[in-house]
């Protein structure tokens, strides 16, 4: 078992410590838990000697490609800042060129983004469906933005040669990632690939479908939709009696610890759920956390012996951990990160307790996290 997972383990065991009070586990996050930093999981996938040096001038080598004017003192810092875990890389462009730098195979490359964006690779994303084949392949950053270059001028062609790489499961007009997914792999030359894409450029984008399928559930259990003869709600009245949970409404960040902010990011509001409920923004990962809190892992209409009192403490809450470690899977996020911040109160709502939801939790949670 290496350092990583005992920590990982020391960590869950604290915040699902049947006698933890919120107090307890506000503090913990403050003082004494270790954060998984850029270098720790940098170190989870590959064990490249001085990757700081050689991340930086990879980097440096895709800017003089792009045409930037780059300094490689400059780079060297940013990379140095990001060692230190300041100023972390968020934007996915940034982290795919991170990969390439780093030289990583696609497997490696996968688990990274994941770790950082808490996304893996969007395989009904044309941008980055490119990039993961060249990663797949061993080819270079910039050979990618040459294949989406050439891709921007190509039109429809009439099929796969020799169909060998066809699949119905992705002619639906709603295509999962997984599907996608599974299509990619069996491609290897570029000709397949950009005829896989032009076929299916419709289907592509850069929203989550299965994201959005648990998202629209869970609304619908919370809106009244799925209960005959109810009342349905708003999607205002959602964000404010369901998923605000005593969250700040201000939008400051100034004053603020890095717990605070940790929980606070991408916090959904009703403009959030509106925008995501019309597609126009997407399902993210900490409101599929919070609605799977809110609604009490029950969206479906089947009988879930699980919520029962006499089911015992261990079972109770593994069994919820894995019910909300698929529905991450399914839209291709990471699974709950005990080293993570929001991801250890999430952890800790998940205890059962006689006539205590694990939204009310959730909210005990917050106004310590926010006391003055």
């Amino acid at each position: 078992m290496d350092d990583f997972t005992k920590i990982s383990k020391e960590q869950w065991k604290y915040v699902t410590d049947e006698n933890l009070s919120a107090k307890e586990v506000v503090q913990f996050l403050k003082n004494d838990m270790r954060v998984r930093t850029f270098t720790d999981n940098l170190a989870a996938v590959t064990s490249i000697a001085e990757i700081d040096k050689r991340l930086a001038e990879g980097l440096y080598g895709i800017k003089q490609g792009l045409g930037e004017q780059a300094q490689l003192d400059n780079i060297r810092r940013k990379v140095r800042n990001w060692m230190n875990n300041k100023n972390l890389p968020t934007d996915r462009e940034e982290i795919f060129q991170i990969c390439f730098a780093l030289e990583l195979d696609l497997e490696q490359a996968d688990k990274l983004i994941s770790r950082l964006t808490e996304q893996g690779i969007h395989y009904r994303n044309q941008r980055e469906m490119v990039y993961a084949y060249c990663l797949k392949h061993g080819l270079s950053y910039m050979t990618g933005r040459e294949m989406l270059i050439e891709l921007q001028g190509e039109s429809v062609t009439s099929g796969i040669p020799g169909d060998k790489h066809e699949d119905v499961s992705v002619k639906t007009s709603s295509p999962k990632t997984h599907m996608m997914r599974r299509v990619f792999l069996q491609v290897d030359a570029k000709e397949d690939l950009f005829t896989f894409i032009l076929n299916h450029r419709a289907q592509m984008g850069t929203g989550h479908n299965t994201a959005y399928e648990y998202f629209c559930k869970m609304l619908a259990t919370l809106s009244g939709e799925n209960m005959a003869g109810e009342d349905t709600y708003s999607m205002e009245y959602i964000a404010e009696h369901y998923l605000r949970l005593n969250i700040p409404v201000d939008k400051r960040t100034s004053g603020y610890s890095t717990v605070q902010k940790m929980v606070k990011k991408y916090w959904p509001g009703a403009r959030n759920i509106k925008a995501m409920k019309s597609r126009l923004e997407d399902v993210n990962r900490k409101t599929l956390l919070l609605l799977y809190l809110v609604t009490g892992g029950v969206w479906e209409k089947e009988y879930e012996e699980i919520d029962e009192a006499y089911v015992p403490f261990d079972e109770f809450l593994e069994t919820h951990c894995k019910k909300m470690n698929k529905m991450l899977m399914d839209c291709g996020m990471s699974r709950v990160d005990p080293r993570n911040i929001f991801d250890c109160l999430v952890l800790y709502c998940l205890r059962p307790e006689d006539e205590v939801f694990m939204s009310e939790r959730m909210e005990e949670l917050v106004l310590e996290v926010f006391e003055t």
